[in-house]
């Protein structure tokens, strides 16, 4: 990504330092829950190794899936065609978006007409990757949609037994493609989370 990208240039600036780049290849609160537990790693003095490694564990266990009520943004942004989008806009089709662990970039995980469908539809997606009633680590995350958010940590709560880490708001880089009104989750099964210190 031209972030990644961006922070090997800024090492290759200060080859005297001690900098590891690390790829997320995810965003908003996933990209959060990387931090999160490379900071508390470092705090507990683990070696960089085993921080690397942790790290790796959360971003292999961690899922992001969003959805949005309008794609005005994501074509203007070019994120999607102008003929896809006003077909998509027209029957009022709204994707559901996660990120491909492989190449870090946007990904379609199902549609669904109207919005409040697209929204009880990330849970019943989720249910295809993780059984339901499983033990789940959320975050809901919106721009600007807080009633978004509570259908889908209501939705999510019926669906799984749920261990809730503060709803947040959208990262800036997904809110300028996505635009207002955007909701998602970033989730994992505890199973395979790792313990974090």
């Amino acid at each position: 990504s031209g972030t990644v990208n961006a922070a090997r240039l800024g090492a290759e600036m200060v080859p005297e330092a001690n900098i590891t780049i690390v790829d997320s290849k995810t965003l908003s609160g996933a990209l959060g829950w990387q931090v999160e537990a490379a900071a508390r790693a470092i705090q507990a003095g683990w070696p960089l190794e085993k921080i690397l490694e942790t790290v790796a564990q959360v971003g292999r266990a961690t899922e992001t899936l969003f959805t949005l009520p309008e794609l005005k943004y994501l074509i203007h942004g070019g994120r999607i065609s102008h003929l896809k989008g006003l077909l998509a806009s027209v029957l009022n089709i709204k994707p559901l978006i996660g990120v491909d662990k492989e190449s870090g970039k946007y990904a379609e995980r199902g549609k669904a007409r109207t919005f409040a469908r697209a929204l009880r539809h990330i849970g019943e997606v989720i249910t295809q990757q993780v059984p339901a009633g499983s033990a789940l680590r959320v975050q809901v995350m919106h721009a600007n949609n807080p009633d978004g958010a509570a259908v889908l940590r209501e939705q999510l709560d019926r669906l799984f037994e749920c261990t809730w880490l503060p709803e947040a708001p959208i990262a800036p880089v997904l809110g300028a493609h996505a635009g207002p009104g955007l909701v998602g989750a970033a989730y994992a099964p505890l199973s395979a989370f790792p313990a974090l210190p």
